[in-house]
């Protein structure tokens, strides 16, 4: 059986042969090839930008409606569409996903919102949620699919 001694300390210069050796292969692991840039650059990603470009992800949803200051002004509603505007415009930059269905599930959420106020509006955004993955994807019907995009339409008049 091999025993190591831990009580005596590692001469200076292996240290510094540990050192070099550890740097070395560093930057090898961290050096990009030529065809790793091209890659990159080849590969067509999916922006925020292009996102929020289809159809019924825009920011209307969000503007205040309302003539009324108190009700325009209500701290409840801005801090809803406030943290909906935070989610869509810096947490789903961070996660690397992307949604399948037409409309993005936080913009199908404020105009289910909108549209039945806001209890049956939770409703239908939490059934939304609760489909907004891949294995429910299996359940889709073929005629609920837009051919040009390939993305999932989910019209809110189903819940009329």
């Amino acid at each position: 059986m091999l025993k190591f001694n831990v009580s005596k300390p590692l001469p200076l210069f292996s240290k510094w042969i540990a050192l070099v050796l550890l740097v070395s292969v560093t930057s090898i692991a961290h050096t990009q090839t030529a065809s790793d840039i091209m890659l990159v650059k080849q590969t067509s990603f999916y922006t925020p930008e292009r996102y929020y470009k289809r159809a019924g992800n825009n920011d209307s949803i969000l503007q205040t409606q309302h003539k009324n200051v108190i009700a325009a002004w209500n701290p409840f509603a801005l801090a809803m569409k406030g943290s909906m505007f935070i989610y869509q415009h810096v947490l789903t930059q961070q996660l690397s996903r992307k949604c399948p269905y037409e409309i993005s599930c936080s913009n199908y959420s404020k105009h289910a919102i909108h549209e039945f106020g806001l209890i049956k509006g939770m409703f239908v955004s939490a059934d939304r949620l609760l489909r907004c993955n891949r294995l429910s994807a299996s359940d889709i019907s073929p005629l609920d699919i837009d051919l040009r995009t390939g993305a999932i339409t989910d019209d809110l008049n189903k819940y009329r």
